[in-house]
C-alpha cells in the first residue's frame, strides 16, 4: 500500500471516529445556554449576530443545513451535523499536519507506526471536555477550530516546500476565522509569524535539493508567498463581511445589531456591545478565575497531557523552538487572556483552537515513546479509550434539555395573549428562535427587559399590534435612549442612567400595562424584571405564574413546581457557568413560589416549593466549590 493511500485511509479513519465521539453524547432536540439558540435563529433568517458577526460561520451553516436538509433531518440537528463536520474536518488536517511533522523528524519510524500515531494525536483533542463539548454545540466553535487547523496545515506544507498549496489552504483558514470568531485568529497571528519563514523542521524541502536550516530568512514575512497570503485572506474575507454589511439593510425579524453603514459595520467589527467585557477590569478575577480554568485544562488533556509534554522536551532538545515557543505562546496567550475577562457565558470555548492545536505536540511524545520500545504504541489507542471513558459522563447532553424546558415552561406558565418581559438572554432568544422558527407561542408579545431586544425596530417588526398601541411612549424612549447612548438602540441592553431616558422606559412599561388592563390580559415578568419593576414600582400586587410574575393570578404553578428540568441533574451542568445565571432566576421563582403558599396556607405545595428550593441551593453550593467568581459579593 502506497504512502498516499495510507494517508488517505488515514483521513478517513480520523474523520469518521472524530464524527462519531462528537456525535456520541451530543443533543439534537434541545440548544443549549448562551448563544446556541442566536446562532440556530440568525441561520434560519440568513440574519447578523452579535458582533463581530460571524458572517463565515452563518453563510457555511445555511449552506450545509439547506443541503442535509433533503434527507428530513430537523433544523437544530443538523446545525449538530455542522459542528461536528466541521469538528471532524478539523482533525482530519490534525492528522495530515502530524503525518507531515513526524515524518520529517522521526526518520526511524515505520509509516504504519507514524500513521498510527497521528491519527490517535488527530483524534485526541476531541476527546477532552472542552473540545468535546463545543464540538457538537450550536455555536461557532467547532468552525473556528477547522480554520486554524487549515492554517497550520497550510504552514507545514510550506514547510515542505509545497508553497503555493501552503498559502492558498492557510489564507483561505485564515479569512474563515477572521470572518468568524476573528479574536481568537488575531491572536494567532504571533505563531503564524514564527511559523512563516522556513526551517523550524530542520529539513530537507520536498520541491528542490535546497537544505532548510534553522537560521531562516525573516525577508519571507515580507516576500511574494507573504504578499500573496494576504492578498487571498483579504479578499475571502472581505466577501463574507460586504455580505453582512449588505444582508444587515434587510428588514429582519431577528438582528444583532445594524451594521448597515460603515460606522456601524466598524463598531460591530470591533467587538460591539461586548467590547466592554475585554475592556473592563474586575479587581482581583483572574485570581478567582485561575482555580477553574486550571481544571478545565487538566481535564482536556488528562491522559493525553503526558504526551504532549513528552512532545515539547523533545522539541526543545531538538531545538526546535520556534515551533514549540508558536504553539504553546499562543494557548498561553489566550489562557492569560480568559482570566481577566469577567464573562460567563462560553468562558472556556475560546480555548478550544488552542487546545487543539496543542495535539500536534501529543504526536511528537507518542512518536518518542515508540522509539523506545515498538510495540507501545499500541499502548496509545488503549490510553486514548480511557480518556473518552472518562470524559464521556462529564460531557454527555443526551438528557441537556435547556431550551426546551424553557420554552415549556413558559408555555405552561403563560395565558394566552400576555405581555411578557424576560430579562434571561438563554430564555428570550429561545423564545424567539421557537416562534420565528416553529410558530411557538405567537399569541405572547415577549420582550426583553429593554423592550428593544437587539434592534429598537424589532417590536414594531414582530408585534405590530402592541407596538401600535404604545408607539408613541415607544418612540420617544428610544429617542432618548439614542441621543444618550446611540450604539445601544441596535444592541442589547439599556443604560437608563439620566432620569428622563428612565421616565420614558417606565411610561413604555406602564402603557404596556395598560394595554393588558384594556384588554383584560396579563401582563407578565420573570423573576429578574420584576425585581428591577417593583423598584421603580410600576409592578404592584404581583401573582405568581409557574417561574414567572404577573398581574393576573397565575396557571402551571403545579408544573412548575415538579421543576421537570433533566439538565439540573446533568454532570455538566455544574460544571458549565452558562447554568449558574438560571438557577439564579429559579431559586427566585421558587422562593416567590414558597412565600405566596405560606401565605395562602397551602401546606402541600409549600412544602414542595420548599423541597425545589433546596434542590436548586444544593445544586449553587456545588457549583460555588468549582466557580467561585460566579458567587462572589456585589461591589
Amino acid at each position: 500500500m502506497n504512502s498516499k493511500i495510507k494517508s488517505g485511509l488515514g483521513v478517513i479513519i480520523v474523520f469518521v471516529v472524530t464524527f462519531i465521539i462528537s456525535l456520541w453524547n451530543a443533543n439534537f432536540t434541545a440548544l443549549g445556554f448562551a448563544d446556541a439558540a442566536e446562532f440556530a435563529l440568525v441561520n434560519e433568517l440568513m440574519g447578523i449576530a452579535h458582533a463581530p458577526g460571524f458572517p463565515s460561520y452563518v453563510v457555511l451553516s445555511k449552506l450545509f443545513t439547506s443541503i442535509v436538509s433533503i434527507f428530513g433531518l430537523t433544523h437544530i440537528t443538523s446545525l449538530v451535523l455542522f459542528s461536528s463536520f466541521c469538528m471532524a474536518l478539523a482533525s482530519s488536517f490534525l492528522f495530515l499536519s502530524c503525518t507531515i511533522l513526524l515524518k520529517n523528524t522521526y526518520s526511524e519510524l515505520k509509516s504504519s507506526t507514524v500513521n498510527i500515531i497521528a491519527i490517535c494525536a488527530a483524534i485526541a483533542p476531541v476527546t477532552g471536555t472542552t473540545l468535546w463539548h463545543w464540538s457538537h454545540s450550536v455555536e461557532v466553535y467547532s468552525l473556528q477550530v477547522l480554520s486554524v487547523s487549515l492554517v497550520f496545515y497550510g504552514l507545514c506544507l510550506r514547510e515542505i516546500g509545497e508553497n503555493k498549496k501552503g498559502i492558498w489552504i492557510a489564507a483561505i483558514g485564515f479569512a474563515l476565522g477572521l470572518a468568524n470568531h476573528h479574536l481568537t485568529m488575531i491572536m494567532f497571528v504571533p505563531a503564524m509569524l514564527l511559523l512563516w519563514p522556513q526551517g523550524w523542521l530542520l529539513i530537507k524541502s520536498t520541491s528542490s535539493k535546497k537544505q532548510i536550516t534553522a537560521t531562516s530568512n525573516w525577508k519571507e514575512l515580507f516576500g511574494k508567498d507573504a504578499k500573496t497570503f494576504a492578498l487571498i485572506s483579504a479578499a475571502f474575507t472581505l466577501v463574507f463581511y460586504l455580505w453582512m454589511y449588505f444582508r444587515a439593510s434587510s428588514e429582519l425579524l431577528f438582528a444583532f445589531g445594524s451594521p448597515d453603514t460603515v460606522d456601524r459595520l466598524f463598531y460591530h467589527l470591533s467587538g460591539g456591545a461586548w467590547i466592554k467585557n475585554t475592556q473592563s477590569v474586575v479587581k482581583g478575577i483572574a485570581g478567582m478565575r485561575l482555580p477553574y480554568f486550571a481544571r478545565i485544562s487538566f481535564e482536556q488533556f488528562f491522559i493525553i497531557g503526558i504526551f504532549i509534554l513528552m512532545g515539547i522536551i523533545y522539541l526543545l532538545s531538538a531545538k526546535k523552538h520556534r515551533l514549540w515557543l508558536s504553539l504553546s505562546f499562543y494557548f498561553v496567550f489566550i489562557f492569560i487572556y480568559q482570566l481577566r475577562i469577567d464573562q460567563t457565558a462560553d468562558t472556556d470555548a475560546y480555548l478550544c483552537t488552542p487546545f487543539f492545536l496543542l495535539g500536534s505536540f501529543a504526536a511528537f511524545g507518542m512518536a518518542r515513546l515508540s522509539t523506545w520500545h515498538k510495540q507501545a504504541v499500541w499502548l496509545i489507542p488503549i490510553l486514548l479509550i480511557v480518556q473518552t471513558g472518562v470524559n464521556y459522563p462529564k460531557t454527555n447532553l443526551k438528557n441537556f434539555d435547556v431550551s426546551t424546558s424553557f420554552m415549556n415552561d413558559l408555555d405552561h406558565s403563560i395565558e394566552k395573549g400576555s405581555v411578557v418581559l424576560i430579562a434571561d438572554w438563554t430564555n428570550i432568544i429561545n423564545y424567539n428562535y421557537a416562534r420565528i422558527k416553529n410558530g411557538f407561542r405567537k399569541d405572547l408579545c415577549v420582550l426583553n427587559y429593554d423592550l428593544k431586544f437587539t434592534h429598537y425596530d424589532l417590536f414594531r417588526r414582530n408585534y405590530p399590534e402592541v407596538y401600535a398601541a404604545v408607539k408613541n411612549s415607544y418612540d420617544r424612549y428610544i429617542q432618548l435612549l439614542g441621543q444618550y447612548h446611540p450604539e445601544e438602540i441596535y444592541n442589547t441592553g439599556c443604560t437608563l442612567d439620566q432620569q428622563d431616558l428612565l421616565n420614558a422606559y417606565l411610561q413604555v412599561i406602564r402603557d404596556l400595562q395598560n394595554y393588558c388592563t384594556k384588554n383584560n390580559l396579563a401582563f407578565v415578568s420573570d423573576p429578574k424584571a420584576y425585581v428591577f419593576l417593583s423598584q421603580q414600582n410600576v409592578f404592584s400586587n404581583p401573582k405568581i405564574s409557574g417561574s414567572y410574575v404577573s398581574t393576573k393570578a397565575g396557571i402551571g404553578n403545579d408544573e412548575f413546581l415538579q421543576l421537570n428540568h433533566s439538565w439540573l441533574d446533568n454532570e455538566h451542568a455544574q460544571n458549565d457557568p452558562s447554568a449558574a445565571d438560571k438557577l439564579v432566576d429559579l431559586e427566585a421563582a421558587l422562593d416567590f413560589q414558597r412565600g405566596f403558599w405560606k401565605q395562602i396556607g397551602d401546606q402541600k405545595r409549600e412544602s414542595l416549593a420548599e423541597q425545589q428550593y433546596r434542590r436548586i441551593k444544593q445544586q449553587q453550593n456545588k457549583m460555588k466549590k468549582k466557580m467561585k467568581f460566579l458567587f462572589r459579593p456585589a461591589p
